[in-house]
């Protein structure tokens, strides 16, 4: 059993005169993930990082987990983004 997205999210969070851009969606597959991560990096272009993380399935059922933080400092990049998506917090 595995939960997913029901509804995309698009949020703006400001902390400590950071502004955070927040794009929450359901994907498919890998390609979809990396489709959806150069679209919104076209979309803002002049962001000075752009962090994301995925969990999918590949074509074996294996789970495929991937994040990058894009340099962001550590406490707001991997923890915020790999700890809301880890399939472990779920259960």
């Amino acid at each position: 059993m595995f939960y997913t997205i029901e509804n995309s999210i698009n949020e703006e969070l400001v902390e400590k005169k950071s502004k955070f851009i927040i794009n929450l969606f359901e994907i498919k597959d890998e390609e979809e993930a990396k489709e959806k991560i150069k679209e919104i990096k076209k979309k803002y272009y002049d962001a000075k990082h752009h962090c994301f993380a995925y969990i999918t399935f590949n074509k074996d059922g294996k789970i495929i987990q991937r994040y990058s933080d894009d340099k962001e400092p550590s406490r707001y990049s991997r923890s915020a983004n790999v700890r809301y998506i880890n399939p472990k917090s779920f259960m």
